[in-house]
């Protein structure tokens, strides 16, 4: 009878393997790492909570002076001189604080801040210039718009024969490429064309002498003889009558006389 021999064989030990990420978080290297960032945020946490706000608190607190329409130099040393930092943040034109001056300063003086403050400074350049352009050869309202544009006034205007079209720029009274302050008055001289024709008198009762003259101007005309007449009820230098009356047909350049309330 044959005999059947079982054999058992030994199972092998399973053995894990450590991943190289596990290794490395294990490592001593990985431990003076902790080390380093523990004591980063220690110090940020120290430096944060306690040295800053000393150092802060420690400085003590002095009022601004005021430097506005100083000479900036001036302004740069009297602020130094009282523990604070000028900065000089911009430079923006004006009409009313001298080129080089502060215009503005933040904080503003009286301002209670601590030494080491940064105090702002802004400096004026100075009036803004206006380019006179050239006008001759426009019509009208592109003169007036073109003016209007680069902040300048429309002044007196007049008009002549010319052999430019009617309505178009003849004379400026400053000539182009001139620097201008913003607001100047530029009287112009507009033509009348080749062919002269007559022009309709306006209407220019109730005006105030002013007005009237500019209006006249304005037709192509002129103010000629001013009289004067009592008349309780209305403003003095307002016009009471005019002639020749406001409709007519006259001459380009004709004088109309008014009476005026003395």
């Amino acid at each position: 009878m044959r005999t059947l021999e079982l054999i058992f064989v030994p199972e092998h030990d399973t053995v894990m393997e450590e991943s190289p990420l596990k290794r490395f978080f294990t490592s001593k290297l990985a431990i003076k790492v902790y080390i380093v960032l523990a004591s980063g945020f220690i110090l940020l946490f120290l430096l944060d909570s306690f040295i800053l706000p000393w150092i802060v608190h420690s400085r003590e607190e002095i009022a601004i002076p005021s430097v506005t329409s100083m000479p900036y130099e001036e302004a740069e040393s009297i602020l130094k001189s009282s523990q604070l930092k000028p900065v000089r943040a911009a430079t923006a034109p004006s009409s009313n604080v001298k080129a080089g001056h502060v215009l503005y300063q933040n904080p503003a003086g009286g301002s209670i801040v601590r030494e080491g403050r940064n105090v702002y400074l802004t400096v004026s350049g100075g009036e803004q210039q206006v380019l006179m352009p050239s006008l001759r050869g426009r019509s009208l309202r592109d003169a007036k718009i073109t003016l209007e544009r680069l902040e300048l006034a429309v002044g007196m205007i007049t008009y002549e024969a010319s052999d430019l079209p009617n309505e178009t720029i003849v004379s400026q009274g400053i000539s182009s490429g001139k620097k201008l302050s913003p607001g100047t008055p530029i009287d112009l001289v507009v033509s009348l064309g080749k062919d002269m024709q007559q022009i309709d008198v306006p209407y220019i009762v109730g005006f105030t002498l002013n007005d009237a003259q500019r209006k006249l101007l304005e037709s192509g005309l002129k103010l000629g003889n001013v009289g004067y007449q009592e008349n309780p009820s209305l403003s003095p230098h307002t016009v009471i009558s005019q002639s020749p009356s406001a409709g007519e047909k006259v001459d380009p350049n004709a004088p109309i006389d008014v009476i005026l309330v003395r």
